[in-house]
């Protein structure tokens, strides 16, 4: 499961430019490097789960050392799940769980976390929305009471509800300031026709307006449910300690709805049969993005795309940034950046390249490049060394993250969104290093056809944009 990797580095520079979407996107799914000698050196923690009465799920995993534990509450509820009129209203949750409940002064919940010397965080993404706790273990379960206290017990306060609008309106406004962002949210809104990928966790300012305290409890009640969400618990405890804290604050807690509704399910993607390119306002900075359907996270060619993202687009020694930075007669190199994020969902999501450049009259060039590159991929394959080095990389982020108590829950909690399944990305890591290059071959020629690519183009030599103002320092979530 591809949640191992947070983001490879392309990703994390493009991710920033478009709110919270792309960035809430992690990245590819983790390997070990010749399973019979690496696997049995890799001792993997053991993931336990249980379910209680009312639908509540739960994940634990031990880890020996410092006395600290990762509590997080991940609901499978996310951008897509909103009304097209109400875009926006999975992120205003993210900052309205921090805004008081019946129990709870308004950012007490975060303030408590900090005396404790502790922090708190929260995101939301396309598929889910969560919450997250790091503090000592003895605290268990005082962060707990307060994820309880909040799953259930919320105030809708009109001037909270105010407030937090206009922070999102905010960096929405930001975002258009941006004619980078801009086009990658168009390249969505181009590449989903109906399926609402089409937009982004962020919102749109339109919608936000008109998003009432009714359209908001409505949407609290009907998916801020035990089940419908999964608390991971991951650190220096005992499971006799997380199942007795998870009964005691969880536990009397209704289920909630039996059926939930899930407005992506109703609107499926339809297959794209022809290529689509539109053109967008110039910016001082050239962008082209040529994007491809991929599969939903549970499809097994998704180990393969993964892989290939980053033989494509991570590093200098990347295919397309070797492509795009190389010089020509001239000493002067085609564009300036390059990549090839992968945006894996619950839902088939989208493989893209884009490239940066100053030059207007390298614009068509650049286009053609990264269409090649694409297609030495499909005819050629991709060689054996590149295929270990991506594996490799993949791997070292895994094992970066078994480090940490809080990456480690992150993991849990996508991978349950992602397949269903919290420990799913366990098992990943074999699978990865039984690719082939032809497996990387095979899954190109499948699903990263030239015909069916999806192309925004914003051209080179528009005029400089003005900067934002600078904003006082906010906290993370």
């Amino acid at each position: 499961m591809h949640s191992i990797v947070r983001r490879v580095a392309v990703a994390a520079a493009l991710a920033g430019l478009v709110a919270s979407p792309v960035a809430a996107q992690p990245a590819p799914k983790p390997a070990a490097a010749k399973p019979s000698a690496r696997k049995s050196a890799l001792a993997l923690p053991t993931l336990e789960t249980f379910r209680l009465d009312n639908g509540l799920q739960v994940a634990f995993m031990h880890l020996d050392g410092a006395p600290a534990v990762s509590v997080q509450v991940w609901y499978h509820v996310g951008s897509k799940d909103e009304p097209r009129n109400r875009r926006g209203s999975a992120h205003m949750f993210e900052h309205m769980m921090f805004k008081g409940t019946q129990h709870v002064r308004p950012e007490d919940h975060a303030r408590q976390m900090n005396r404790l010397g502790g922090f708190v965080n929260a995101a939301t993404t396309e598929d889910a929305t969560y919450y997250v706790n790091v503090l000592p273990a003895d605290y268990l379960d005082f962060a707990m009471k307060l994820e309880a206290e909040r799953m259930r017990n919320l105030l809708f306060r009109e001037d909270m509800v105010v407030t937090e609008r206009e922070v999102v309106k905010e960096e929405i406004r930001q975002q258009d300031n941006n004619p980078l962002a801009k086009g990658v949210l168009r390249f969505l809104e181009v590449a989903f026709t109906k399926h609402p990928y089409a937009w982004t966790a962020g919102g749109t300012i339109a919608d936000l307006d008109a998003t009432s305290i009714a359209d908001l409890k409505k949407f609290y009640d009907t998916y801020y449910v035990p089940s419908n969400a999964l608390l991971v618990v991951v650190g220096n405890v005992s499971r006799a300690d997380v199942e007795a804290a998870a009964r005691k604050n969880f536990g009397e807690i209704p289920a909630g709805p039996a059926t939930l509704p899930r407005p992506a399910d109703a609107s499926p993607e339809p297959p794209q049969t022809t290529v689509r390119r539109e053109v967008v306002d110039p910016g001082q900075v050239g962008f082209t993005i040529i994007g491809y359907k991929i599969p939903e996270a549970k499809h097994k060619d998704i180990y393969a795309l993964q892989v290939l993202s980053l033989i494509l687009g991570n590093g200098e020694s990347s295919r397309l940034v070797r492509r795009i930075k190389a010089l020509d007669e001239q000493k002067r190199p085609l564009g300036v950046a390059a990549g090839a994020p992968i945006l894996v969902r619950e839902h088939p999501g989208i493989m893209f390249t884009f490239a940066a450049y100053l030059d207007p009259a390298n614009k068509d060039k650049v286009e053609k490049a990264l269409l090649d590159e694409m297609s030495q991929v499909a005819q050629k394959g991709v060689g054996a060394d590149e295929l270990r080095k991506a594996k490799n990389q993949i791997q070292a982020s895994f094992l970066f993250g078994l480090e940490g108590a809080n990456g480690l829950a992150e993991q849990i909690g996508m991978s349950w969104v992602l397949t269903g399944d919290a420990g799913q990305f366990l098992r990943d890591v074999d699978e990865i290093e039984k690719l082939t290059v032809a497996d990387v071959q095979r899954a190109a020629k499948a699903h990263l056809d030239p015909t069916r690519a999806t192309i925004v183009i914003i051209p080179a030599g528009g005029a400089p944009q003005a900067a934002p103002a600078a904003k006082p320092a906010k906290p993370a979530h």
